[in-house]
């Protein structure tokens, strides 16, 4: 009797939880999800070459600087970056090819951090588009 109660109540816990990832939440095996994740992972090793191998040749990249367009343009600005600051990415949503998520950004001098909020278009397995959506800097 007590086995069948254990069981009831994690398959009860199961189902609670399941439906708490409803709703737009990307799991973390979503084929677009994984890209993002593998950038986040690339940038934080500050491997610059993998960072540009996930994003397709036409990519546009749209930040607090501007809008860039090709992998050229999109790298001479992750250049510096990527020397001066950490992610760390989640609360993934997606919709299609398209997924919205936030980064707590850490610079590596500890003092400034801030939260971006970014929309990133996938396509064939490369981030096509990279748009910054807000921003909370020092929270």
């Amino acid at each position: 009797m007590k086995t069948y109660r254990v069981s009831l109540i994690l398959l009860a816990l199961a189902m609670i939880l399941s439906a708490c990832g409803g709703g737009g939440a990307a799991s973390n095996d979503d084929p677009a999800v994984t890209v993002i994740e593998g950038m986040d992972a690339a940038w934080n090793a500050k491997d610059l070459d993998a960072v540009m191998a996930l994003f397709a040749d036409d990519a546009v990249e749209t930040n607090g600087l501007g809008t860039f367009t090709g992998k050229d343009q999109i790298r001479s600005v992750y250049e510096s970056a990527i020397q001066t600051f950490s992610q760390d990415c989640k609360n993934y949503k997606v919709d299609g090819n398209t997924v919205t998520y936030e980064c707590f950004l850490q610079a590596y001098s500890g003092t400034n951090t801030s939260i971006e909020y970014y929309e990133s278009v996938v396509e064939n397995g490369l981030i096509k588009s990279n748009k910054l959506t807000g921003a909370n800097r020092n929270p």
